[in-house]
C-alpha cells in the first residue's frame, strides 16, 4: 500500500529538499488553479467533471509536500526509510510504481489520515 511519508521522503534523499518542495508545491498550485479555472469555464458534465478531478490532484499534493517540509527540517530522508534503503534500485522502482496512486483522486490525504491515527495510536500512553 502506498505510504506517502515515505514517498515523499525517497523523493527527497534522491532529489533533494529544494526540488521536492519546488514539484509537490507547483502540484498543490497548478492543479488546483487549473482545475478551477475549467470549473468556472465549465459548459459539460466532462468539463465540470475534469475540473473536479484537477482539484483533487492539488489537493493530494497537499499531505506530500507537508511531509516533505517536515522530512527537509528533521534532515530524516533517509531514516524514514530504514532498511529499504539497502537496495536502493529496488527502493526507487517500488516508489516510483506506488506514485501512479497519486493520480487516484484523494487517494493521498486519505491515507496520510489513515498513517498518521495510526502513529498517534502508536504513542498514546495505555491505559493503567
Amino acid at each position: 500500500m502506498l505510504n506517502p511519508r515515505k514517498l515523499a521522503a525517497i523523493d527527497v534523499a534522491f532529489l533533494g529538499p529544494k526540488f521536492v518542495i519546488a514539484e509537490f508545491a507547483g502540484g498543490v498550485v497548478l492543479c488546483f488553479a487549473l482545475g478551477v479555472f475549467v470549473l468556472t469555464r465549465s459548459h459539460s458534465s466532462l468539463q465540470f467533471t475534469l475540473g473536479l478531478y484537477l482539484v483533487s490532484l492539488g489537493i493530494n499534493y497537499v499531505p506530500l509536500l507537508a511531509y516533505a517540509v517536515a522530512i527537509t527540517r528533521k534532515k530524516s530522508a533517509r531514516s524514514e526509510l530504514g532498511d529499504e534503503l539497502k537496495d536502493e534500485r529496488q527502493a526507487m522502482s517500488k516508489y516510483r510504481q506506488q506514485s501512479m496512486l497519486l493520480l487516484v483522486p484523494l487517494l493521498v490525504p486519505i491515507l496520510s489520515l489513515l498513517l498518521e491515527r495510526r502513529i498517534a495510536r502508536a504513542t498514546e500512553p495505555s491505559d493503567p
